[in-house]
């Protein structure tokens, strides 16, 4: 199986993060009409932040408070749960709504697929959240 180039990732974790938070920002609009849309789209904003912003700076300590943006399994769940928080609207949401989804469900496939390295923002402080990782320190 060849290796899956780390610039997949990042493009795949810009485009979605990017495309969640423009249907969040417009799901805003649903204040009067729908406010529990507008409430769910306050979560869909809260979430998708950090996957734009984790693509250019990974903060330090950041994976000891939110774990599931540092591994495949973690960022599918937390993307099929943007999906679920950005359904309402028109053709264009429900197009972003099955990227998001289809894309959640690709992590979770990968975490489970042991030829595929982790990209460099899933990793902490220098080191791998893997198990098998060779950077594991035994003392």
């Amino acid at each position: 199986m060849p290796a899956i180039p780390l610039l997949f990732f990042k493009i795949a974790n810009l485009t979605v993060g990017s495309l969640a938070l423009l249907a969040s920002i417009s799901q805003l609009s649903y204040i009067f009409t729908n406010f529990a849309a507008f409430l769910l789209a306050i979560y869909g904003i809260l979430f998708s932040i950090p996957i734009i912003y984790l693509e250019f700076k990974v903060p330090q300590n950041l994976h000891r408070f939110a774990s599931n943006y540092f591994s495949f399994l973690g960022r599918g769940i937390t993307y099929i749960l943007i999906s679920f928080l950005i359904n309402f609207g028109g053709i264009l949401k429900i197009l972003v709504v099955l990227l998001t989804f289809l894309l959640g469900t690709v992590y979770i496939i990968l975490q489970f697929l042991p030829q595929v390295e982790e990209p460099e923002n899933f990793r902490g402080e220098g080191s791998a959240l893997t198990v098998d990782s060779e950077y594991d320190d035994v003392i």
